[in-house]
């Protein structure tokens, strides 16, 4: 039985635009800092908060099923069942963008800022802004 198992979560926080400058802030709920302007935002998503406290998670070590109890992530948690210890890791967000060259999808985590990315298909590079 590993005590270090990580299981992710199957909710995360909607990505949110800053009040200022309108760049994509960092993901997450509560006080975020602007990274582009250094604004402080207030993000809250309801719907978001009570779907990660009531979160239920089978346990990794005896797939009994663990409810989250909190918004916050990563949270360490402890079956009741068999003692298992694991932790409940925030969800990682990813976006699909198209090559414009061939068209081609591919799947980044969104980061706020301008990017650049080199197509794997037709070795094209091009620029996306968050």
């Amino acid at each position: 039985m590993s005590d270090s198992a990580v299981v992710e979560s199957k909710h995360a926080a909607p990505l949110a635009e800053c009040a200022s400058c309108n760049h994509m802030l960092p993901p997450g709920l509560g006080e975020i800092k602007c990274e582009i302007c250094g604004a402080i935002c207030r993000v809250s998503h309801q719907p978001t908060v009570d779907a990660l406290i009531s979160e239920k998670i089978p346990c990794p070590h005896c797939n009994m099923i663990v409810v989250a109890g909190t918004d916050e992530r990563p949270v360490g948690l402890t079956c009741s069942e068999c003692s298992g210890v694991f932790t409940l890791a925030a969800k990682v967000v990813k976006v699909e963008i198209e090559c414009p060259a061939c068209e081609r999808k591919l799947r980044i985590r969104p980061r706020p800022g301008t990017r650049q990315l080199d197509c794997p298909a037709c070795s094209s590079a091009f620029n996306v802004t968050f």
